[in-house]
C-alpha cells in the first residue's frame, strides 16, 4: 500500500513540475523578446538570455530538456540559449534538445526535426580574440573576435556532450556521434564522429 501511495505522488508531482516547467519558460521566453508558439514542451526551466539587439524564434511543436530530473544520462544542466548583441537564433519546427548550450552572437539556425542530445554545446563564436595582446589587455580587446554562423540542418542528429564550432553546416540526415568535436561542415546523410570529428559511413 505504501508503495502504491508514493508512485501515486511522484506521478503527481512530476505532473506539477512540467506544468510549473512549462509557465517558467513561456514567462522566460515572453520577457526576452523570443517569437515562438505555445505548442512548445518545457521539462525543467532553461536559461533564457536575449540582447535587446539579439533575435530568437522557435517553431511549432519544440521540446526542450532542462535539468538532472528530466535527462538523467549524466552532466546535466539547464538549457541556455544566449543571444547576443545582432545575434539571430531561429530554431524551425519539431525540434528536441536536451541540457543544450546554445551561443549565438552571429547565426545559428536549426531547422525543422533536429534533435540535440544532452550535454551538446554549439558557438558561433570563439568568445576572445587569438591574437595574445588583444587578448591580454585592460580591457580586453573585442573588436577582431571571431565569429561564423552554424547551421543545422533537417532531420541531423548531434550526439551527447557534442561541440559543434563556428562556421560548421551539419548537413541533412547527417548525425553526429557522442562526444564529437565538430570543426568543419559535414555533408549531408553522413555519419561523423571523433575529436576532431571525421568521416565514419555514409547512411
Amino acid at each position: 500500500m505504501l508503495r502504491y501511495s508514493s508512485k501515486i505522488i511522484k506521478y503527481i508531482y512530476q505532473l506539477a513540475a512540467v506544468k510549473i516547467s512549462w509557465l517558467m519558460t513561456y514567462f522566460k521566453f515572453s520577457i526576452n523578446g523570443v517569437k515562438f508558439n505555445s505548442d512548445f514542451v518545457a521539462h525543467g526551466v532553461p536559461i533564457v538570455n536575449v540582447n535587446l539587439k539579439g533575435q530568437f524564434s522557435i517553431g511549432k511543436k519544440f521540446t526542450t530538456h532542462s535539468g538532472k530530473h528530466f535527462n538523467m544520462i549524466g552532466r546535466q544542466q539547464p538549457c541556455y540559449f544566449i543571444v547576443g548583441n545582432g545575434g539571430r537564433l531561429t530554431i524551425g519546427n519539431n525540434v528536441g534538445i536536451s541540457c543544450t548550450a546554445i551561443v549565438c552572437w552571429s547565426a545559428i539556425t536549426i531547422e525543422d526535426n533536429v534533435r540535440i542530445g544532452g550535454g551538446v554545446v554549439i558557438y558561433d563564436t570563439d568568445f576572445h580574440s587569438l591574437d595574445i595582446h588583444e587578448r591580454l589587455a585592460e580591457p580586453e580587446v573585442t573588436a577582431n573576435i571571431a565569429t561564423r554562423p552554424v547551421t543545422v540542418k533537417r532531420n541531423a542528429f548531434i550526439g551527447a556532450h557534442s561541440v559543434i564550432l563556428k562556421g560548421v553546416t551539419i548537413g541533412y540526415n547527417s548525425v553526429i556521434g557522442a562526444g564529437s568535436v565538430v570543426t568543419r561542415s559535414v555533408p549531408d546523410n553522413q555519419i561523423w564522429a571523433g575529436n576532431p570529428a571525421r568521416l565514419i559511413r555514409n547512411l
